[in-house]
Formats: structure tokens, C-alpha cells, sequence
């Protein structure tokens, strides 16, 4: 990853947006970490400031879903990276949604998120 950049994450369990956001610490990607949509759209709000990869949520719970729509809306880039195999089978079959197919262990979990955004690096 050669620039700075800001990775958004959405996560109401908290200990893997946690551990994720700890295996940043030595790259240029630094981490905001959000339990709730309206602190994400005051980032979002402050875009032309913050050069921002995409917002990524650590998808448990369908209902996640409908909370991101708000986001789409003004055509923030997220990615879903569901723990949850039945998760990700679902939201796999949506068009227009982009999910990255992740391990439920922590270690590959990162790793996986980590070479999404090596592959994606402009």
C-alpha cells in the first residue's frame, strides 16, 4: 500500500473490528471504527478530507443490511465481509453488493481484508 489512506469499519461486536484495526497499526491505512451509521456519515460528510478506501462491515446479522442504505445513497464504497458462512451465501446471490468471502478465524480474517485492499490499491 503506498499512500495514506482510511479504512472505515462498521462493527457492533466489537472484538474483531478491534483486532482488525490493531493489525493496521504499521501500514498507511489507519482505522475509524464505528458501532453507529450517523458517525459514518459525518466521515463520509468530511470525504474531500479524508481519503478514504471504503467503508467495510463486519457482517453478522441480515439486519446490517438496511442500516448500510443511507451509505449507498450517497455512493460510499462498502464492502461486506461477513463471519457468517449463511451471510455470505446470501448476500453473494445480490447484485450490486461487493462481499469478500472471509474466514471465521480472526488471523485469515485480517489477512484476507488485508490482500483485498493490496489488490485494490490505487
Amino acid at each position: 500500500m503506498k499512500t495514506r489512506r482510511n479504512l472505515i469499519i462498521y462493527d457492533k461486536q466489537g472484538p474483531l473490528g478491534n483486532t482488525i484495526a490493531r493489525s493496521f497499526q504499521k501500514t498507511p491505512i489507519a482505522v475509524y471504527k464505528n458501532k453507529k451509521i450517523t458517525q459514518i456519515l459525518d466521515l463520509v460528510r468530511l470525504k474531500q478530507k479524508i481519503n478514504f478506501v471504503f467503508v467495510l462491515f463486519i457482517f453478522n446479522e441480515e439486519f446490517e443490511l438496511v442500516e448500510c442504505t443511507l451509505l449507498a445513497q450517497l455512493n460510499v464504497p462498502i464492502i461486506f465481509a461477513p463471519t457468517n458462512k449463511h451471510s455470505y451465501k446470501n448476500l453473494i446471490k445480490m447484485k450490486g453488493i461487493e462481499v469478500m468471502d472471509v474466514s471465521k478465524h480472526k488471523s485469515l480474517h485480517i489477512s484476507q481484508i488485508l490482500d483485498f485492499l493490496e489488490t485494490h490499491d490505487t
